[in-house]
C-alpha cells in the first residue's frame, strides 16, 4: 500500500501551521519518558517524523536520531535540527534490522489503514534491537475516516491495540490517555504506548 496521496497533501501544504504549534505538557512528559528509557547515545528513529520536533528534542539530549516522513515539506523541517539525520520516506518502505534502541511513532500510524497495521508493527519490531523500545500514539475509537482537512485517520480500543502488538511479539509496558484538539480543531480522545521488542 502506498501512503494516501491526499493525507501527504495536506502535510505538505500546512508546515507553516505545524512550524507554529507548541508542544503541550503531555507531548514534553511522554517524549522525556521514551528518552530516559533508552541507553546513553543510543540510537533512535522518529518513525513519521511531521516536522521533526520530537527528533530534535532527542538528538540534543544527545541520542543518535534519525528520522523519515512521507512529506516533503515535512522533511525540510526535520532537516532544520542539528544532529538529525532525515530522509523522506514511507511506513511501508522503512527496513531495518537490529538497528535502533527505540522507535518513536507519535501519531504516525494512525494514518495506516487498519489491514497494515500488523505488518508494519513486524517490521518495527525487526527493526528493534532485543528489549528495544517503541512509542505508539493513536486515536482512541473505532473505524477509519477523514477528519475535516482530509487526513485519514484509523481508530484503535486499547484491547485491540493490545491484541495487535501482541501479535507483533511486543510487550506492553505502560500507557496514558488524553484528549487534545488537533490541527482541524476537534478535540478527540488519544492514547500513547510504551512497548518493547
Amino acid at each position: 500500500m502506498k501512503p494516501d496521496e491526499t493525507t501527504i497533501k495536506v502535510y505538505n501544504e500546512k508546515t507553516a501551521d505545524y512550524r507554529k504549534m507548541i508542544k503541550s505538557s503531555a507531548e514534553l512528559s511522554v517524549e522525556k519518558s521514551f528518552a530516559s528509557s533508552i541507553p546513553v547515545g543510543g540510537c533512535v528513529l522518529d518513525y513519521g517524523c511531521g516536522p521533526g520536533r520530537s527528533a530534535g528534542y532527542f538528538a540534543e539530549i544527545g541520542l543518535q536520531t534519525h528520522a523519515f516522513d512521507a512529506s516533503i515539506e515535512m522533511v525540510k523541517l526535520a532537516k532544520m535540527y542539528a544532529g538529525v539525520k532525515v530522509w523522506q520516506g514511507s511506513f511501508e518502505s522503512f527496513s531495518a534490522h537490529d538497528t535502533y534502541d527505540g522507535i518513536w511513532a507519535s501519531f504516525s500510524l494512525l494514518h495506516a489503514p487498519r489491514e497494515d497495521m500488523p505488518n508494519l508493527l513486524k517490521k518495527i519490531h525487526s527493526a528493534l534491537k532485543v528489549k528495544g523500545k517503541l512509542f505508539l500514539g493513536l486515536k482512541l475509537g473505532t473505524g477509519q475516516t477523514r477528519d475535516a482537512l482530509g487526513r485519514l485517520y484509523t481508530y484503535y480500543e486499547e484491547e485491540e491495540l493490545k491484541a495487535v502488538l501482541k501479535t507483533a511479539e511486543f510487550t506492553w509496558d505502560t500507557h496514558i490517555t488524553g484528549a487534545s484538539e488537533g490541527l482541524d480543531g476537534t478535540v478527540t480522545d488519544w492514547i500513547s504506548v510504551l512497548a518493547h521488542a
